[in-house]
């Protein structure tokens, strides 16, 4: 399902079902082609588009989103990342404060809480969908920032030959598609979700947004990181056991139930991860599971009768 409250939307309190605010187009398209800009520069060799077209175009992202405070901020972030990565720092000392300034900024652009930043707020207190909470939504652009910053080290097409265990393809394909049904069964018998198809142009945005800025930040950060060094402290089970167990305590905001299907979405993509060596694999079956949940069941969550 889609376990992602803090990421994209804030529940409403009220049950009243409002209109969807109107936006212009060109933001929201502004705002997708900013993320994929973000991550496609990671591709390129050369420090200039590495570090210097992200740096722009935080610029130019101040017209849909953040202000010059947010833009300073990020920008530093870039900076910090271009600094760390190059190995342009020397002494012990200085290393140390640059890590704590970039941690302490990741954290602000994974809670959306840096000074200035603003998502484009896309419903106020709406129904998404017919029989679901409402909810204001977001299209938050801050958090693909750390995407960028990790993809510097965490490679996402190639395969990590130290991880990745020998599985028959078949395993590694029907996998995904046998769980993410039994996870949204479960949801659905716990009371959290109803069946409820449907498509919008909401709808797409949302899920456009939620591989671009959500997807791929969390499975780089959970998956790509903090499962991989787990993996070489605690060995293979110990970091997919509490890799996953994080990635459901993340989702804290849902309540008991949501962060133990969180949990379980999390063993999940980390199974995936193992499976195909690839961190690619776990950002798709983490999309799949969002966009099954966004398409055919209600969401956010069931409105309370």
């Amino acid at each position: 399902m889609y376990f992602h409250y803090h990421c994209l939307c804030y529940l409403g309190a009220k049950r009243t079902i409002n209109q969807p605010m109107t936006l212009p187009d060109f933001q929201m398209l502004a705002a997708l082609l900013y993320s994929a800009l973000l991550l496609l520069c990671t591709g390129s060799a050369k420090p200039v588009i590495r570090f210097g077209i992200p740096a722009l175009a935080v610029w130019l992202s101040v017209s849909f989103a953040g202000s010059l405070l947010f833009a300073l901020q990020a920008t530093a972030y870039i900076g910090l990342t271009y600094l760390l990565q190059q190995q342009r720092l020397s002494g012990r000392w200085l290393k140390i404060l640059a890590w704590i300034l970039w941690g302490t900024l990741s954290v602000g652009l994974l809670t959306h809480l840096l000074p200035g930043y603003q998502g484009l707020q896309l419903t106020d207190n709406t129904q998404v969908k017919t029989n679901s909470l409402a909810a204001s939504v977001y299209l938050n652009t801050d958090k693909v920032l750390i995407a960028w910053a990790l993809l510097q080290w965490l490679p996402i097409w190639r395969k990590n030959q130290h991880i990745a265990p020998s599985a028959a393809a078949w395993l590694k394909l029907t996998l995904p598609l046998l769980v993410i049904p039994l996870i949204m069964l479960l949801a659905v018998q716990l009371g959290l979700l109803q069946w409820q198809p449907g498509f919008s142009g909401l709808l797409a945005i949302i899920v456009i947004s939620n591989l671009l800025n959500t997807c791929f930040t969390e499975e780089l950060l959970f998956r790509g990181g903090l499962q991989n060094y787990l993996h070489k402290k605690m060995g293979m089970l110990g970091g997919l056991i509490i890799a996953s167990g994080l990635f459901g305590l993340a989702h804290f905001a849902g309540g008991g139930w949501y962060m133990l299907l969180a949990t379980l979405a999390g063993l999940l993509y980390g199974l995936v991860y193992l499976l195909t060596g690839r961190l690619l694999w776990a950002v798709l079956c983490h999309w799949g599971l969002n966009t099954t949940h966004l398409l055919l069941f209600t969401w956010p969550v069931v409105q309370a009768g």
